[in-house]
């Protein structure tokens, strides 16, 4: 009896073994070997970021590792002023885009009515639009009030140059003065921040609106060559402090012209471009924020208190 059911389990070990060198043995049909493998959308393809100027390079940073993380991935970063970029993010031709401020109600509705998809914006970090002057200019410091009184009059006492008019650095000067521009109000911008620098050679006490990211890649001989021409100008605050763009100060909002950066996103499933935004809410990304000079804003989210410090942090 014994022999009989050994004799049973061999030729059933032997049938399945059969059976299952057959199915491993079975050659692919043509169409299976067409097939690609499954991958996670945000690993593979190519996406074309559009950024205002004053954010490029943060943008480029976190583009270039990710596309170590993600060889087969291709981010490519386009510079365009923000009130354009925003008006083509809410009318669907843009999928990702780094700005310093979310749609507005109205724009959301918009880019839903139009494309059926829900927009997502996530805040990645804190910046600063800055006041710049050659550093032959003994003046170190400005106030708010020179600025209003100044920014936009037809006979200014001081100069103030843009790098771009409606771009982020122009949109939070103005909010943040809470000033309205007319139509045909005289806008002085250059064309980028690198023309600005050289028009304060120029005009030694003229004043450059840039934004603080600009001078972050302190590494690079052509911004290690501007900070030899210009200096940064603190701002006079409402109690008479003199305030500088650092990091303590961006992050507890005394700086008076502090700003968040956004990622505003326009794509459907989980591609590049949300992979892209949770790569750079990441330790990893925040982490890239701190190298570009920029406060954090996911690391140290809790400790964050806008206008909650009495004094500023030098």
């Amino acid at each position: 009896m014994i022999k009989k059911i050994s004799l049973l389990s061999l030729s059933a070990f032997l049938i399945f073994s059969t059976f299952n060198c057959k199915d491993k043995e079975k050659p692919l049909t043509k169409e299976e070997q067409k097939t690609p493998v499954k991958r996670a959308l945000h690993e593979y393809g190519k996406l074309t970021m559009t950024v205002d100027p004053s954010f490029k390079n943060l943008a480029q940073s976190l583009a270039d590792i990710y596309m170590v993380d993600y060889p087969d991935v291709k981010i490519e970063i386009k510079e365009e002023i923000e009130e354009k970029a925003i008006k083509d993010f809410y009318e669907g031709e843009i999928p990702l885009l780094m700005v310093s401020k979310p749609l507005t109600k109205a724009q959301q509705q918009h880019l839903f009515d139009k494309t059926r998809i829900n927009y997502v914006s996530s805040v990645i970090a804190l910046d600063a639009t800055i006041f710049i002057t050659s550093v032959d200019n003994p003046v170190s410091s400005i106030t708010k009030q020179d600025i209003k009184e100044n920014l936009y009059h037809q006979n200014p006492k001081i100069t103030f140059v843009y790098d771009h008019p409606n771009s982020a650095n122009y949109n939070t000067v103005n909010d943040k003065l809470k000033l309205t521009v007319g139509n045909g109000t005289k806008v002085t911008a250059m064309g980028d921040a690198e023309k600005v620098i050289d028009f304060l050679q120029k005009d030694k006490a003229a004043i450059g609106i840039i934004g603080l990211n600009i001078l972050s890649d302190k590494g690079n001989p052509k911004i290690e060559e501007y900070l030899k021409k210009i200096k940064i100008l603190s701002i006079v605050d409402d109690k008479g402090n003199a305030v500088q763009p650092t990091i303590p100060n961006l992050k507890y909002g005394v700086y008076p012209f502090y700003r968040e950066i956004y990622l505003l996103k326009n794509e459907i499933g989980f591609g590049i471009g949300a992979g892209y935004s949770r790569f750079a809410g990441s330790q990893r990304g925040q982490k890239i924020v701190t190298r570009e000079s920029l406060q954090p804003y996911f690391i140290y989210k809790r400790e964050v208190q806008i206008n909650h410090l009495k004094q500023p942090l030098q």
